[in-house]
């Protein structure tokens, strides 16, 4: 199948690794598109930036889909619906697998749900769309908890044109709190946030160096 042009030519290189403080895993920023992204186990899944059909669209979502091929479409459509044409909430994140996704090299593909930023005008509305943010990488980390998944890559949520009136930096700035408040777990080695341009990058270790994380491996 080919694959989405708006995410599919960009390879994927690490430019910066922390060790998260009192947990007991990395935090890794790669630039590219997290479709290229693998990891030395099959215990491996990524985090594909959904909407609640869970069933693709387009961007890193329709991406994702393409290079996970009919398997990964069929695995979509057997996601239990919550109610009609709705397999995940905002907020939250379901899990496909194991299966073997067309040229994608994980067996694991986490379907996590950002808020649309764009339908929110007053600051509660704002305030209330960061829970929900913050909660959709939480949710996609205990996806990977129920699994005992060692290396997860996160496509970055409500990043694109869905963070609205927010900054790059403000919706990143939740992602990274939030995988640095998850508790982890002993088979957790690594969280990936894969910038798909080098504003994301930028902006991610800024944010990474302002909170003080110390250096890790690389």
């Amino acid at each position: 199948m080919p694959m989405s042009s708006a995410a599919s030519v960009c390879s994927l290189a690490r430019v910066a690794s922390y060790r998260v403080p009192s947990r007991n895993f990395n935090l890794v920023i790669s630039r590219g598109s997290v479709v290229e992204w693998s990891h030395n186990t099959q215990s491996s899944a990524i985090v594909n930036a959904a909407n609640e059909g869970c069933l693709g669209g387009g961007g890193v979502d329709g991406a994702i889909g393409d290079a996970g091929g009919d398997m990964l479409f069929e695995d979509r459509m057997n996601l239990p619906q919550l109610q009609p044409g709705v397999r995940c909430q905002t907020g939250s994140a379901v899990m496909t697998g194991p299966n073997s996704y067309g040229s994608l090299n994980v067996p694991y593909v986490i379907h996590a749900v950002g808020p649309d930023y764009m339908q929110y005008d007053t600051e509660e509305e704002m305030a209330q769309g960061d829970e929900l943010l913050s909660s959709a990488y939480t949710t996609s980390l205990e996806c990977g908890k129920s699994k005992n998944i060692e290396a997860i890559a996160f496509a970055l949520l409500s990043a694109g044109i869905f963070r609205g009136k927010r900054s790059v930096d403000e919706v990143l700035q939740i992602g990274i709190d939030a995988i640095c408040k998850f508790d982890g777990y002993p088979a957790l080695q690594e969280v990936h946030l894969c910038a798909f341009n080098q504003k994301e990058a930028n902006a991610l270790i800024r944010i990474a160096t302002a909170l003080g994380l110390s250096e890790g491996e690389q």
